[in-house]
C-alpha cells in the first residue's frame, strides 16, 4: 500500500513558510526612529550660520564708529553686568576688538556710560586719533559710519564683548528732509556677503575663540594727542 505523504512532498512542491508576524509601531516610536537614524548620519558639514545682520538686529548689543567718535548702544551697556569702565583691546592682524570691564581708575581706563539713579546710559566716547587708525587699518571711507554687532563672549570667569571688525554695516550721514527730520539710511553690506548666508559652521566657532596672549593690544585714550598700543601679558 502506498504510503500517505503531504500532497507538496509528493510532487516535490517548495514547502510555504508560515508568514512572519509584523510588528506594529505607533506613530511616536516610528518618528523617534526616524529621528535615531537622522541623527546618527548628521554633520555640520555644508551648513552655514546665518548672519545676524540680515535679520532684524536694532535692539542687539552694537558698537558704532564715527571719523573721531566711537559709540555703544544701550542695549550693549546694559548687557555687560553693571560696567562703568571698560578697556579697549584689540588685535590687529585678526581685525577683532574686545571690550573688557575694569575698575573705576585702572590703566588706560575710559569711561563708557552715563551713570544717573542707578541707571546707565550710552555715551560718546571722543577718540579722533583711535578712530582714525581704526578706520586706517580697515581701509574704511570716511564718509561713512561703521556699525558692528557684538558678541559676549566669557574668558576666565570674565565677561565682555567681542566685535569682528571686518563684519560691519556701513551708513551714509544722516540728513535732514524739508520738516528738519532725520531721515534713515539703510545699511551698506560687505560685498562679499551676496555669496554666501554666514561662514560654515567650523569658521564660525572658531571665531569667537579668544586668546589674549595671541596679538591683543590695550589701547590708552587718556591723552589722545598720541595713541598708545601696549601688547598685554
Amino acid at each position: 500500500m502506498e504510503s500517505m505523504q503531504p500532497w507538496g512532498e509528493k510532487f516535490n512542491l517548495p514547502q510555504q513558510k508560515p508568514p512572519q508576524q509584523q510588528i506594529s509601531l505607533s506613530r511616536e516610536e516610528r518618528l523617534e526612529a526616524k529621528r535615531l537614524a537622522e541623527e546618527a548620519n548628521f554633520s555640520f558639514e555644508g551648513y552655514q550660520v546665518v548672519r545676524r545682520e540680515f535679520i532684524s538686529h536694532r535692539f542687539d548689543p552694537a558698537m558704532t564708529i564715527r571719523g573721531n567718535s566711537i559709540t555703544f548702544n544701550n542695549s550693549c551697556i546694559s548687557k555687560l553686568e553693571n560696567a562703568t569702565y571698560i578697556q579697549f583691546l584689540i588685535n590687529p592682524s585678526e581685525k577683532k576688538l574686545i571690550i573688557r570691564p575694569c575698575d573705576t581708575g585702572a590703566r588706560d581706563a575710559i569711561r563708557w556710560c552715563i551713570v544717573k539713579s542707578d541707571k546707565r546710559k550710552s555715551r560718546q566716547i571722543t577718540c579722533k586719533i583711535f578712530a582714525e587708525r581704526l578706520y586706517e587699518m580697515m581701509g574704511w571711507d570716511t564718509l561713512y559710519r561703521y556699525r558692528l554687532q557684538g558678541m559676549k563672549i566669557h574668558y576666565k570667569g570674565e565677561s565682555m564683548y567681542l566685535f569682528d571688525l571686518t563684519s560691519n554695516e556701513c551708513f551714509l550721514p544722516q540728513k535732514r528732509d524739508e520738516n528738519g527730520k532725520l531721515t534713515r539710511t539703510d545699511a551698506i553690506l560687505p560685498a562679499d556677503w551676496s555669496k554666501s548666508f554666514g561662514m560654515d559652521v567650523e569658521t564660525h566657532d572658531m571665531s569667537t575663540k579668544v586668546d589674549f596672549l595671541d596679538g591683543y593690544m590695550t589701547t590708552s585714550l587718556s591723552d589722545d594727542s598720541q595713541l598708545q598700543l601696549e601688547e598685554t601679558t
